[in-house]
């Protein structure tokens, strides 16, 4: 297979993953804490594997600190179906409760920042994307909701011309009694 036959083909599994985890309706999962949303990593996990890409794989890939003795770890995550397969590398810096650096982590610190780079890296593949993008609702929903909005809409306007129709006979009608 050449190198641009290859390409097409992840890109279109790459396509296929997110056309099928960036449509997941993931607000009812969300969890909340000092004003910003959460997935948990064993739920996204679970979507990922046990509902859509059961081989899929993740492996950790360092954690380094800088000089201020805060860390950052990085993962890959590597979703797979069948013979295809593409890795996503992703980083997160070790944070506390508040969102701020944590210096000089301790193993607890860095287990949870792991994990939370676990699940932004399966977001990076369409499974709650949107808490990313500061959005609550999937791309698919909003549309499919501006659909339905615009038919209440048709239908709402129906109504007021019906009733302007019956309001107007109704005029008419009592100005020929009177």
């Amino acid at each position: 297979m050449s190198e641009i036959q290859h390409t097409e083909k992840e890109k279109s599994f790459q396509q296929q993953v997110w056309e099928t985890l960036s449509v997941i309706n993931v607000n009812e999962k969300i969890e909340k804490k000092n004003g910003l949303s959460y997935l948990s990593w064993a739920w996204a996990w679970g979507v990922l594997m046990v509902h859509h890409y059961p081989k899929s794989y993740y492996a950790v890939d360092t954690v380094s600190y800088n000089n201020d003795d805060n860390a950052i770890v990085s993962l890959t995550l590597t979703v797979k179906q069948g013979d295809n397969e593409f890795p996503y590398k992703m980083w997160l810096l070790v944070m506390d409760y508040r969102n701020q650096a944590i210096s000089t982590p301790n193993a607890v610190d860095i287990n949870k920042a792991l994990m939370r780079c676990l699940t932004k890296a399966i977001s990076m593949f369409g499974l709650g994307f949107y808490i990313y993008a500061g959005e609550d609702l999937p791309e698919q929903e909003k549309v499919v909701i501006q659909q339905e909005q615009a038919q209440q809409k048709a239908r709402y306007d129906q109504l007021i011309c019906d009733l302007k129709t019956a309001a107007k006979g109704g005029i008419e009608s009592m100005k020929s009694i009177g």
